[in-house]
């Protein structure tokens, strides 16, 4: 198996084996966005809470080369005083459920280089906050591994 393979293996972990709960959705005329928290992975990491999110559209969006995709993973870490959101490890997906391999994927970024954006008022980005940030008093036992660096 290659460094390659087995990175991407464990960027697509969180698909593969989460426990994915509906927390927020938009329709729009043309699409439903549903965003999904993986339950097994909201972990407290130093001053802020860690989980892996999904995203799914009902239509598909287009990335980079015009890759279709209607699903994306990725890792967020929240920090719930300032209300603010980081983005890491994004992995995108051909259908609505992630599965099989990503037709996209982004490595994860030390939580030190990454950039935390304030979360709008009464958007999807703050019910994603509130959800995970919920859990901040409670004691996780539950990690799991955070996707290796591409270097």
């Amino acid at each position: 198996m290659s460094l390659l393979t087995l990175a991407a293996a464990f960027v697509a972990l969180p698909a593969l084996s989460a426990d994915w709960k509906l927390i927020s959705e938009t329709e729009e005329s043309d699409k439903t966005t549903s965003w999904y928290v993986d339950m097994t992975s909201i972990v407290r990491e130093e001053d802020y809470m860690r989980a892996f999110l999904r995203t799914s559209w009902s239509v598909p969006q287009y990335g980079p080369e015009d890759t279709a995709y209607q699903s994306s993973t990725y890792l967020n870490y929240f920090d719930c005083d300032a209300r603010a959101i980081a983005f890491t490890a994004n992995a995108y997906y051909r259908w609505p459920d992630p599965e099989g391999t990503p037709v996209h994927q982004e490595p994860e970024k030390p939580l030190a280089n990454l950039r935390f954006q304030p979360v709008k008022p009464g958007s999807a980005g703050e019910m994603r906050l509130d959800f995970v940030c919920s859990f901040r008093s409670k004691n996780f036992l539950t990690r799991r591994p955070s996707a290796p660096s591409h270097g």
